[in-house]
């Protein structure tokens, strides 16, 4: 699994998508276990946006738009033509946006790395090397320590 977290607070947010046209993009995998992405939180955010005068075109999700076919098919769904995508998905994800819509991509996330679901469902950047667990912590200790978010907008 990929952790990360949101770099930005939603009033943020809204000020580097006002005057554009916006689809959200998220990914119903990695992000939606980090709390910051899935189709609840991306749709969620689309009406938000809408709320406060963006204009959205709508939001898509898949599981895992890392995967170059899943982000064509996302990029397909996408009814309305739109100058920015705003990707709730880690940084390869949003490298498909990009290249899947041809479009600008803002992508309001850090991707701290690879990482698991703990037994009490928290999540936990860890490092493996050569079988042996070099590097294991909270993640959302991690996110605090740099002024980021494992949560999502709204």
């Amino acid at each position: 699994m990929t952790v990360m977290a949101r770099d930005r607070d939603y009033q943020a947010l809204l000020g580097d998508v006002r005057g554009r046209r916006v689809l959200v993009w998220t990914c119903n995998t990695c992000a939606r276990m980090c709390n910051i992405g899935g189709r609840d939180a991306g749709e969620r955010l689309a009406a938000k946006l809408a709320e406060d005068g963006v204009e959205v075109v709508g939001c898509v999700s898949s599981s895992a738009p890392c995967y170059m076919v899943k982000a064509d098919r996302m990029a397909s769904e996408a009814q309305e033509e739109y100058d920015l995508v705003v990707a709730l998905c880690c940084d390869m994800g949003a490298r498909n946006a990009s290249e899947a819509t041809g479009t600008e991509v803002l992508n309001p996330v850090v991707t701290f790395g690879t990482g698991y679901l703990d037994r009490n469902g928290r999540n936990r950047l860890a490092t493996i090397v050569c079988g042996k667990t070099v590097y294991d912590e909270d993640a959302e200790e991690v996110a605090a320590r740099n002024g980021l978010w494992m949560s999502p907008f709204v």
